[in-house]
């Protein structure tokens, strides 16, 4: 099971290149029910919820001025870069505008807290401006949706309001709930947690891009547009929380828990959302920024990680 859930792990990035691609080319597909990926991804936060050491985030009470820094940051640079990105990229394509500005606009990726332990950052940090993006995105994301609001585009507030709650808040309570009541079952849901999470979002992009190829297929064009705009929403949230927490004098571990909580967004509940309220063209941008993403974060991860091994090693010397 555990070398399952590496093999999946490690590879999940490009896996999903290459099954998006598959799944584009292939006659046939997976065509279920709209609320199935849903559930999916309610499920893969469920448990991450049963998986979260709430012990460790009181760790976070001498965080405060970093935790409080990093959510601004988070809700004000990566929210206003998607907006500019998608008037400047897709202006003249409303659902790949909308689906470009939701990737940027939801709650940070369970992605940001492995590589930050993996990269020898503040995961603590991390898992308490998670949840505190969880209280927040409910309200944020569809506010900053309705700025996209068009007539071929029409975001409802409320629908929106109420598939947060019902896929990531009511999940990841449960999963911590349940990890209170029965704890025994935390000792198996990090195994099950990787592998669950690795097939789940097979799964979502599977049927995502099977739902929505015809209608990709007619916007080919502009796709290198689209892949350009999501490259710079991953990589320039990164750089600019890395570079200005050095500059406030943030202790290492902080700052590299900022570069992964800025810049990784739950894409995978952003192509759910944009599958659901804005149409095929919309899952586009979260998908490709799933990609980015995860590739992009493993390869920071690694470099930092193999950096915080050789200074363990030079201090051992």
């Amino acid at each position: 099971m555990t070398l399952l859930a590496n093999f999946l792990s490690k590879r999940l990035s490009i896996m999903i290149i290459l099954l998006a691609i598959g799944t584009y080319f292939s006659p046939v597909y997976w065509d279920v029910a709209p609320w199935v990926p849903s559930l999916l991804l309610g499920m893969v936060i469920y448990f991450s919820g049963l998986s979260i050491n709430i012990d460790s985030i009181q760790k976070v009470k001498l965080k405060k001025t970093e935790l409080l820094f990093i959510t601004l940051l988070k809700w004000t640079f990566t929210v206003v870069l998607s907006f500019i990105l998608a008037l400047l990229f897709a202006s003249h394509h409303p659902e790949l505008a909308a689906g470009l500005l939701l990737a940027g606009t939801v709650p940070s990726a369970t992605a940001a807290t492995v590589y930050t332990f993996i990269a020898g950052g503040n995961a603590p940090l991390v898992v308490a401006a998670s949840l505190i993006d969880v209280a927040i995105s409910p309200i944020m994301t569809p506010i900053a949706m309705m700025g996209l609001s068009t007539q071929e585009v029409t975001i409802s507030f409320l629908s929106l309001l109420q598939s947060f709650l019902l896929i990531v808040f009511l999940p990841l309570v449960f999963g911590i709930i349940s990890q209170k009541l029965v704890p025994r079952f935390v000792s198996y849901s990090r195994t099950i947690t990787k592998i669950g999470s690795s097939v789940a979002l097979l799964l979502v992009v599977h049927i995502i891009v099977g739902s929505g190829k015809l209608a990709i297929s007619e916007e080919l064009l502009i796709l290198p547009f689209v892949i350009a705009a999501t490259f710079i929403q991953v990589t320039l949230p990164m750089f600019i929380a890395y570079f200005v927490c050095k500059k406030m004098k943030m202790q290492e571990e902080d700052c590299r828990a900022a570069l992964f909580q800025v810049s990784l967004c739950n894409s995978a509940l952003a192509a759910i959302l944009a599958y659901q309220f804005i149409g095929e063209l919309g899952v586009m941008a979260p998908i490709l920024n799933m990609v980015f993403n995860l590739s992009i974060g493993a390869f920071i991860a690694n470099t930092f990680a193999k950096k915080f091994e050789k200074s363990l090693l030079e201090k051992a010397v």
